[in-house]
C-alpha cells in the first residue's frame, strides 16, 4: 500500500487486490501514520489496474447533512 494524498478531507492509496479485503483498516492505517483522527464512516471508490488500483476515499457526511430526499407526490384523481 502507497499513500498518494492524505487529508482530514481524502485520501487516495495504491493498493493491491490482497489489501482490498479490509478497505477500512487500510484508510485508518493511512490516516493514523499522518496524525490525522480515523473517520467514523466512509465512501470509497476502487479503480481496477489488473492486480492493483487506485483506492479514493472521504469521510461519509453525518447523515443530517446529506442533504433532503425527494418524494414524489401522487395526484389523486
Amino acid at each position: 500500500m502507497v499513500t498518494v494524498c492524505v487529508s482530514s478531507e481524502a485520501l487516495a492509496l495504491l493498493i493491491s487486490e490482497e489489501e482490498l479485503d479490509d478497505v477500512r483498516a487500510a484508510v485508518r492505517l493511512s490516516l493514523e501514520r499522518a496524525g490525522l483522527e480515523p473517520w467514523r464512516d466512509l465512501e470509497a471508490e476502487y479503480f481496477d489496474r489488473g492486480g492493483g488500483g487506485l483506492l479514493l476515499a472521504r469521510p461519509r457526511p453525518p447523515l443530517l447533512s446529506r442533504g433532503p430526499y425527494r418524494r414524489r407526490k401522487r395526484q389523486r384523481r
